[in-house]
């Protein structure tokens, strides 16, 4: 099986907190643009060599405190794929919550997204893609959920608010953010994983990880996810200690034609840790969904 055996973590061990600038290896070679969307700076990361494609756009959204830098193992799609790695602000106006704050940018013009395009989301950025597509139906060709949360009567509470560690400050962040990012990570995710998601969420203030926190905590959208009609695929972790496979596979019944993909020794970061597996799922879907 494509899943079974992850690749071996590399030699190297990055730090176990590292500084917001210092990348790690795997990670490095992304372009970074700022555009200045309703006066507020958003980063996207695209790949030097992929793909040009408007019409094959594909908008991957991370995970709660993850930046888009996150799908860099995605690379091998983007031959084919013009993949727009999105990073959620990192501060929302007291106006609106997080969740309303993102749909309003990405639906923005100053966020120059063509008029359709395909969402991989992850984790938050799962509802955050659900949200898009039933208020946007016209602009998404695609959606790929992966550790999906639609409702938090399905998310492991006390998980979830123990994932918000690691952003903790000074020497607490070498104990909990390690630790934290290995849960969530699974024991297939590469030290330069772990990393990454420890870096990228050290740049988020602690107002803003709870406020997207209470966005999930509030989230329940299953009553409406019949309401979609876009081609849909889940893929769960096996071990996913977050969003248990139970989950997952309700977020499917509750889709009409959605498909379901399992990776049995994965975890919350499937596209981090099983890479192969992943990208292979993904480059069917989007092959069979092109418009």
């Amino acid at each position: 099986m494509l899943d079974a055996t992850p690749p071996s973590p590399r030699e190297r061990t990055p730090p176990l907190v590292p500084d917001v600038e210092d990348i790690q290896r795997g990670y490095d070679q992304l372009l970074c643009e700022e555009r200045c969307i309703r006066g507020t700076p958003v980063r996207l990361f695209t790949f030097p060599r992929g793909s040009t494609d408007v019409s094959r756009t594909v908008v991957c959204l991370p995970g709660l405190g993850a930046s888009g830098r996150s799908f860099a193992p995605m690379e091998p799609l983007a031959q084919a794929y013009r993949l727009l790695l999105w990073t959620p602000p990192l501060k929302t106006p007291a106006t609106h919550t997080p969740l309303q704050w993102n749909l309003s940018v990405l639906n923005h013009p100053e966020a120059r997204l063509p008029e359709r395009f395909a969402l991989v989301g992850s984790s938050y950025g799962s509802l955050v893609s659900i949200a898009y597509a039933l208020e946007h139906p016209e602009r998404v060709k695609a959606l790929v959920l992966v550790s999906p949360v639609a409702s938090v009567r399905r998310v492991r509470r006390l998980a979830l608010t123990l994932s918000t560690l690691v952003r903790a400050p000074g020497p607490l962040a070498y104990v909990f953010a390690p630790t934290v990012a290995r849960v969530l990570g699974g024991r297939w995710l590469p030290p330069e994983g772990r990393a990454e998601i420890v870096r990228e969420a050290r740049r988020l203030s602690s107002l803003e990880l709870l406020r997207r926190l209470r966005d999930i905590l509030a989230a329940d959208f299953l009553h409406r996810l019949g309401e979609l009609r876009v081609p849909t695929l889940i893929i769960e972790g096996g071990r996913d200690l977050l969003v248990p496979p139970s989950a997952a596979r309700s977020v499917a019944e509750h889709v009409p034609g959605a498909e379901m993909e399992f990776l049995p020794t994965a975890s919350h970061l499937p596209y981090m840790s099983h890479p192969e597996a992943f990208n292979a799922r993904v480059s069917d879907f989007l092959a069979r969904h092109p418009d």
